[in-house]
């Protein structure tokens, strides 16, 4: 059995250049590093191994969509409208997360998202049949 907090923090780590995996036999989580294999915990020799299962990558987890969710769930028009507007294009984040600043709410979105990606780690293990500790 493995803690959800677990889960929940791999797909908080990944990122453009790591992907990690689950192998079910041992409940380890193991880790590509694209930037640095020496470093690595899935080696090539694992692609075989049928106890060990994609768990995220960058694209996964989708930042960009949760926070799109977020930004529907802000109350004030005007806000929400400005949270659109400032999350088109190159620079995004930034300029999304200097709007959340402004506007004192950083908190908020740092809730949100790990609500997200507490929901989205539950779901990854209902799906993959992994019995997992809810502690988060």
């Amino acid at each position: 059995m493995i803690r959800l907090s677990q889960i929940k923090d791999a797909l908080e780590d990944v990122n453009m250049e790591s992907s990690c995996y689950f192998n079910k036999e041992t409940n380890e989580i193991l880790w590509y590093l694209g930037y640095n294999q020496e470093y690595s915990t899935y080696r090539e020799e694992d692609e075989h191994n049928e106890n060990i299962i994609s768990m995220f990558d960058f694209f996964t987890k989708n930042d960009y969509y949760i926070m799109q969710d977020f930004i529907n769930e802000v109350r004030e028009t005007d806000l929400r409208n400005k949270l659109y507007l400032v999350t088109k294009g190159k620079g995004a984040f930034s300029r999304f997360r200097n709007v959340l600043e402004e506007n004192n709410i950083v908190n908020d979105w740092y809730q949100y998202r790990d609500n997200k990606y507490k929901d989205i780690a539950k779901a990854w293990c209902i799906d993959n049949n992994i019995d997992f500790e809810e502690d988060c």
